[in-house]
């Protein structure tokens, strides 16, 4: 369970992860998985969808179930979750989720600049961050998948060597807080490389 507390909106956003020491992507137990179902304390059902991948840039790992809620849905209420996750027709396990909403403030003034090949970014951190936390920086090209990597929580500069971007190639890129319990995007910034 994930709030979302971005420039322009606040939502959710479900997911169930494996974590652990994997020699393959296609390991373990959600690999099997056929579908999850999350049920709110209201009674509502939410289905996830399976992503699985490889971020061709930074070589990020991704073994998940998500679902990321609309741009307006508002943050998620607090109480009881049940993740239900089905092989076949039967449910395999439930998981029960206790969840109290927290936010962090966004990232600020994010900037950018080309030096050679690379992308160097830099933004205004806001209060209260800690070691708990990490910051992400997202490349969103046309029709390609997303470039990004992962930067500490005390950063405020980072830098994408060797961008896979063509001259003149546009995109937009933002800074995201991750914390426990969620996340906070920057304003998207256009680029022209």
């Amino acid at each position: 369970m994930w709030s979302l507390n971005d420039f322009d909106r606040t939502s959710y956003e479900f997911k169930a992860n494996c974590f652990g020491e994997y020699s393959k992507l296609e390991e373990c137990l959600l690999w099997e998985v056929t579908r999850v179902v999350v049920r709110s304390p209201e009674g509502r059902e939410f289905e996830l969808a399976k992503d699985f991948n490889v971020n061709s840039y930074s070589g990020e790992v991704t073994r998940r179930w998500v679902l990321y809620g609309p741009k307006d849905g508002g943050l998620p209420v607090a109480g009881k979750y049940t993740f239900a996750y089905y092989i076949g027709e039967r449910v395999a396990l439930r998981q029960e989720v206790q969840y109290e909403p927290k936010t962090v403030d966004f990232p600020k003034d994010v900037k950018w600049r080309r030096e050679g090949k690379d992308l160097v970014v830099s933004w205004t951190a806001p209060a209260k961050v800690d070691d708990t936390m990490w910051y992400k920086v997202l490349v969103f090209p046309r029709d390609r998948p997303v470039i990004s990597n992962i930067f500490k929580w005390d950063a405020t500069e980072a830098r994408l060597p060797s961008l896979p971007l063509e001259e003149g190639e546009e995109a937009s890129l933002n800074v995201t807080l991750y914390f426990r319990g969620g996340a906070a995007s920057s304003e998207h910034q256009r680029i022209v490389w």
